[in-house]
């Protein structure tokens, strides 16, 4: 995940309240859970939702039957990417998230509206990395955004990295 990148994970709107306190409030690790068991129920248009990012993101063409991933172009400031992993038959989802470029404006008033847009259609919300749950609105998660690492390190490269050097050391001696 490129620093400029701001990632969300994508779950099924009516998944959260069985599966969430378990999943993210009681995740202790530095790392993101598993997101398999929101999708259990989900029985929506799987090829439909795949159709709908090809035409917002390009296919990466490295993905096989079941991990499936596009990416923008990078050379353009247009480093968005959104991956879906589907079950060994190919009839569930098993993880779906996708990562904004927030270096162009474009990205956020295209791209990201436009995956909020097939958020929406399909009865999905969305998960930060901080696991704050959002409605598929860019007002919902604009305070999210700015928090970000990824806007935090645009504002000031020079700051984040000092202060992530700074965090890091401090951790070393705790």
């Amino acid at each position: 995940m490129a620093v400029w990148q701001y990632l969300l994970i994508v779950v099924p709107e009516d998944s959260i309240d069985d599966n969430y306190q378990c999943i993210f409030k009681n995740n202790k690790t530095k790392y993101l859970p598993k997101t398999d068991s929101f999708w259990k129920s989900f029985n929506g248009d799987i090829p439909s939702i795949i159709a709908e990012l090809d035409q917002i993101i390009p296919n990466s063409k490295w993905d096989d039957d079941t991990f499936l991933s596009w990416k923008g172009n990078m050379k353009d400031d247009e480093d968005n990417d959104a991956t879906i992993v589907l079950n060994d038959d190919k009839t569930s989802i098993k993880e779906f998230q996708f990562r904004i470029d927030l270096r162009k404006s474009s990205n956020i008033t295209e791209v990201l509206q436009a995956i909020l847009n097939l958020c929406k259609k399909h009865n999905f919300v969305l998960i930060d990395l901080k696991g704050e749950i959002f409605k598929p609105n860019l007002e919902d998660i604009f305070k999210s955004i700015k928090a970000s690492n990824a806007t935090n390190f645009l504002i000031d490269p020079i700051q984040f990295f000092e202060d992530l050097s700074k965090n890091n050391s401090d951790e070393t001696r705790t």
